[in-house]
């Protein structure tokens, strides 16, 4: 093992080159043999990681093979990407709810509950139900998009004990990835 010392080419660098691994410990450049692969079995937690990567790629070729969505994925692209990036990240990266608005939501038929959903591309769809205090459902169905990232549902039954009541929101994007939340009004 060697530092790397007043060689402004190859400070900050990381990586094989050759038969020589270079790495950053500490702010100190350090090169050494080439290393070879582990010889201990993978952890089920790096399984499950490669499993992981294994479903992004094959989503992203997937998306990519098709002209729709690639021209999607070609928009979400940023700096140096490229669609199947974008797909790739899109398909690693869960749909984010941000925030979840029951200020129009009284119990009465016909009130509105509006949740912030984010996502890399678009979000599929927002599954909105709504419980009791005693947590029983009092019903369940699909928001609609609304301007931007907002989506809008219209409750269709009457809610007579408002406070206690929880709202979930169930959000689903393009590849298929589900996040859920929940606010208690």
């Amino acid at each position: 093992m060697a530092y790397i010392k007043q060689n402004k080419m190859m400070e900050g660098t990381s990586g094989t080159i050759g038969n020589v691994t270079f790495s950053v410990k500490k702010d100190k450049t350090i090169s050494g043999p080439r290393r070879g692969p582990s010889k201990k079995p993978p952890t089920e937690e790096q399984l499950a990681v490669q499993l992981n990567f294994e479903r992004c790629s094959a989503y992203a070729q997937k998306a990519i093979s098709d002209p729709a969505t690639k021209l999607l994925y070609e928009k979400a692209t940023t700096g140096g990407q490229t669609a199947f990036n974008a797909a790739f990240r899109d398909a690693a990266r869960p749909p984010r709810i941000l925030e979840i608005d029951t200020k129009q939501y009284k119990g009465l038929v016909g009130d509105v509950i509006v949740a912030l959903v984010k996502d890399v591309v678009r979000v599929e769809s927002v599954k909105v139900t709504i419980l009791s205090a005693a947590g029983a459902e009092l019903e369940q169905g699909d928001a609609v998009p609304d301007i931007g990232n907002y989506w809008k549902y219209v409750a269709t039954a009457a809610n007579a004990s408002v406070l206690g009541s929880r709202i979930q929101i169930t959000a689903t994007d393009l590849p298929g990835n589900v996040t859920e939340a929940e606010f208690e009004i």
